[in-house]
């Protein structure tokens, strides 16, 4: 809360200052004022703030001269001074050269100001050099440190701006100094000041000195004035010179030459100057030495002893590659192809030599201007990518980034596009993950779908560097399946191969599933006739198995991926190493397999014994049940043989049954008695605990068979009657008549032996004078045991009784 406060009371204290300093300005109807960065001008009389045009955005630069200042001087002066302001800034509005401060918008003067606008600039170069006079912000100015090469191009820059004042606007400044050079964004060198320069064009104009003579504010000071213009008050262009000697030791020795003020000293004045003049300034070994003996000359009391601005330029200081560089950037726009294009090619060997503010703010504007000229792009690229790599982010976002975007939509010239591939590296430094998914990566597209072998593979080549900025869901979508109709349209090998290890290196940086789904799954549709193709989708086989994370499963290693290595092995034109590398990678497969499903097994049998042994515990707890439940119907004279019989038994278990010895079977049917009726001894049914209701079928309703029944056993009462008087009665057995489960012990005394007797062991057969079968017409749903196969016969074709007849009968 306390930063926020502070904060607050920053700006608020910023924005009442400014409303104090621009109060009723007309320039602030057109410009937004920002912050105060420097001060201009003799005895640094204009304060220097940020400013920003209103209706364009453009940035600008506001000079503002505070009338407040002049409350100490009389009505006069202070009008004499505003004067020398206003006709220096008009004058400074007509003069248009590139060392010269360029006007944005005209002066506008209010009751407490004088305003205009500018092109940016950082600073007064007397600030870059210490002199902090009328600044209040000191932050921007701490940073900006001036090089070696700024200095040497700057004065270089500054002869130029003199010689054209002299030459072409016959101009002659009169008070060149630290305070009226300007250095704006770009780093340029530019004058100002223009207020008491005198015009060679209109003879006889008198040269007015008293300016130097009198200490008004914005007055010249004598210090930087040539003597003869304050001493025999005459004036030509090496007045200029003696001014720019003083300039230029003021810079190497960042002192002012000891010198006493004319207006107070006069005499003391002459003396210095005269003394200056023949043993030179007392720092003089700070320059440099091939300037030091040009600039003892600039500082001669004789105007005739002072070299020419021409001869200037052409010194061995000046003659240095770096400056004739940059001197003639500046002057090759207009030249023809062919000599731009050997300039360029120059430039590419020492551009990473110059400082990086000079390329970023001089150099750089200078090379985007060739973009117009498509035929020039490719050369200057090359330069404009090594100014790239040595940008910040925020600066490539700032100053390149809105120049290159248009320059990677072209598709001619095709060497464009390679030399963006040859230093992507670069812009992956430079750019954010947006700027990349929105002008690298249509890039890579492009070239993906260009006809160039050379650009295809090196665009393959730098994808995986590319798909850590991107998000899985576009390397899913847009470039895997760009990668993949590559490698299947194109018909060179080598493209073929890097498609192939590109996506093997992506393997890192996506999904499992996109991995086996996208990838692992499109290998066994890639022509593989050439080795260098096999042993790349064996690499990509591998990769995807071991790599951490990802693996592959053992479906798809069984289904898929076996079944397309197995024939590569056996592909004319492999050799030893080859063969045996895919050998043993198939053998990691199948135990990796083998491994898997043996466990996966392995638990299925645990499992199905664990179950086993329950079943068994179940099965001997459902037997002791059945033991108990025929206990309970022994003691009711039941027996201990099954009740059920054949009835409850399913077909599988009645086929599956052992069967009984001849023997016994043969005793079964000898008959005891020739005269006696012998009855059936039915063979003991087995215990089933399910209900199976495929009974053998009936012509018979359940209605007929009640008939049938009534009327045998009226006949075996009969039969019983006449035999009751010699031997004793045998327990006759029902016939077996189709009834549930729960029916069944009503009868089963019946049909089971008696416990005791005598008879226990004799057999009747049952006799009917008209059918060998004792029940007469009645068919057994039941069958006995000499009528198992008969019944078995006709069971297939004999109708089901149906559960509606056994409901019917139980009822009766």
């Amino acid at each position: 809360m306390d930063a926020i406060n502070k904060i607050y009371s920053s700006v608020s204290q910023t924005v009442s200052t400014l409303s104090a300093v621009f109060l009723g300005n007309p320039l602030t109807k057109d410009y937004d004022i920002a912050e105060h960065i420097g001060s201009a001008g003799t005895e640094l009389v204009w304060k220097i703030y940020t400013g920003c045009k209103r209706s364009t955005k453009e940035t600008a630069s506001i000079f503002v001269f505070d009338k407040k200042q002049l409350e100490m001087f009389t009505k006069d002066e202070r009008e004499e001074i505003c004067e020398n302001i206003r006709r220096g800034v008009v004058q400074l509005t007509k003069i248009r050269h590139p060392q010269v401060l360029t006007v944005q918008h005209a002066m506008e003067e209010s009751r407490d100001t004088i305003a205009f606008a500018t092109e940016p600039v950082v600073a007064s170069l007397a600030n870059l050099l210490g002199n902090t006079t009328n600044v209040s912000n000191m932050g921007l100015l701490a940073e900006y440190k001036l090089s070696e090469f700024d200095t040497k191009f700057g004065i270089y820059e500054l002869i130029k701006g003199i010689q054209f004042l002299h030459d072409e606007a016959q101009l002659v400044h009169r008070h060149i100094c630290t305070e009226n050079i300007i250095v704006n964004k770009q780093g340029i060198w530019k004058l100002f000041g223009f207020g008491f320069c005198w015009n060679k064009r209109v003879p006889g104009t008198p040269v007015a000195n008293h300016y130097f003579k009198s200490r008004l504010l914005g007055n010249p000071g004598s210090k930087w004035t040539a003597p003869e213009l304050i001493l025999e008050n005459s004036c030509n262009d090496s007045t200029d010179i003696y001014s720019l000697g003083i300039l230029i030791y003021t810079i190497y020795s960042r002192e002012n030459i000891p010198s006493p003020d004319a207006s107070s000293d006069l005499y003391g004045y002459k003396q210095s100057v005269t003394k200056l003049s023949n043993q030179g300034p007392p720092k003089l070994t700070a320059i440099p030495e091939s300037l030091r003996s040009e600039v003892k000359k600039m500082l001669s009391v004789n105007p005739q002893a002072r070299p020419t601005l021409q001869s200037l330029i052409q010194i061995s200081y000046f003659c240095d590659n770096y400056v004739q560089c940059l001197d003639n950037l500046e002057t090759l726009f207009p030249k023809d192809n062919l000599e731009k294009s050997e300039f360029y090619k120059r430039l590419a060997h020492i551009i990473g030599d110059f400082p990086h503010r000079v390329r970023l703010y001089r150099i750089l504007p200078l090379l985007v201007k060739e973009f117009v000229n498509c035929s020039m792009i490719p050369f200057v690229l090359t330069n404009i990518l090594t100014i790239t790599a040595s940008c910040t982010r925020a600066e490539y976002m700032q100053h390149v980034s809105s120049h290159l975007r248009p320059v990677m939509l072209l598709d001619e010239p095709v060497q464009i596009m390679l030399i963006f591939f040859q230093n992507l590296d670069v812009l992956l430094k430079v750019c954010p993950s947006e700027e990349i998914r929105a002008s690298v990566l249509p890039l890579v597209y492009k070239a993906l779908e260009s006809k160039s072998q050379q650009i295809q593979e090196l665009c393959l080549s730098i994808i995986p560097a590319v798909v850590v900025h991107l998000d899985k869901s576009t390397v899913k979508s847009g470039l895997v399946p760009r990668i993949k109709t590559l490698c299947s349209g194109t018909n060179l090998v080598s493209v073929r191969v890097k498609c192939l290890l590109c996506l093997g290196q992506l393997a890192a940086k996506i999904d499992k599933w996109v991995m086996i789904d996208d990838i692992v799954s499109y290998l066994p549709s890639v022509n593989c006739r050439e080795p260098a193709v096999i042993m790349a989708i064996v690499g990509v086989y591998k990769i995807s198995f071991t790599t951490d994370g990802l693996g592959i499963p053992k479906d798809v290693l069984a289904c898929k991926v076996l079944p397309h290595l197995f024939p590569m092995t056996i592909v004319n034109g492999l050799s030893l190493q080859q063969f045996n590398a895919i050998i043993a990678l198939i053998k990691e497969f199948t135990r990796k397999i083998e491994e898997e499903q043996g466990d996966k097994l392995g638990s299925s049998k645990a499992s199905i014994s664990s179950s086993a042994s329950s079943s068994s515990l179940q099965e001997k707890q459902s037997t002791s049940q059945q033991s108990d439940l025929q206990q309970s119907f022994g003691s009711l004279g039941f027996g201990g043989s099954d009740m059920y019989g054949d009835f409850m038994q399913s077909p599988s278990s009645t086929t599956n049954k052992a069967p009984q010895p001849v023997q016994q079977q043969t005793q079964q049917r000898t008959l005891t008695s020739p005269t006696q009726p012998q009855i059936p001894q039915l063979k003991p049914l087995q215990p089933q605990t399910t209900l199976n209701w495929n009974v053998p079928p009936v012509a018979t309703t359940a209605k007929e068979n009640s008939i049938k029944y009534n009327l045998f056993t009226q006949q075996q009462n009969t039969s019983a009657m006449q035999l009751r008087n010699k031997d004793p009665p045998l327990a006759l057995p029902p016939p077996a008549i189709a009834m549930p489960m729960p029916v069944a012990p009503m009868a089963s005394n019946m049909w089971m032996n008696s416990n005791g007797g005598s008879l226990a062991t004799k057999k009747l057969e049952l006799t009917s004078p008209t059918n060998s079968n004792p029940y007469g017409q009645l068919q057994p749903l039941i069958p006995t045991p000499s009528q198992k196969g008969q019944s078995s016969s006709k069971s297939s074709s004999s109708p089901m009784l149906s559960k509606e007849d056994i409901m019917e009968f139980l009822q009766k």
